[in-house]
């Protein structure tokens, strides 16, 4: 069994999070639900086509930020608790530093503006279509 790096776990969390790449490096049986989650909440997306209905595009970013949250909870999780998760067969033993406490300031900062910025534009679009 193959050593997995907890940074390179979170890593993929946070910049492949559509596709489920942490999944996919884990060896999870879920990984094919990020992709399709993605592509369901981007056609029912498509097809309401009414601002009225905007609110429909958390659908979309669902799947993103699960993924960051997971990135998150993975680029804070001790190196002990990963090893004996996912290294427990592994001779090597993961020893991260900070590129792990970087990287989940990034993915603090990247979520937290786009869940600020989905919370806004969809108030905006509520506002602009209501009635009265």
């Amino acid at each position: 069994m193959r050593h997995r790096e907890r940074f390179t776990a979170a890593l993929l969390a946070f910049a492949g999070a559509p596709l489920g790449a942490h999944c996919w490096y884990l060896g999870q049986r879920r990984a094919p639900v990020y992709p399709l989650a993605l592509a369901a909440g981007m056609l029912l997306f498509g097809a309401v086509g009414s601002a009225r209905n905007a609110w429909l595009a958390v659908l979309v970013l669902l799947p993103v930020w699960i993924a960051w949250c997971e990135s998150l909870a993975i680029a804070v999780m001790p190196d002990e608790r990963w090893d004996a998760r996912w290294n427990a067969v592994s001779p090597r033993h993961s020893r991260n530093s900070w590129n792990c406490v970087f990287l989940a300031i990034a993915v603090l900062l990247v979520g937290a503006t786009t869940l600020l910025t989905a919370i806004i534009v969809a108030a905006q679009l509520w506002y602009e279509v209501a009635p009265g």
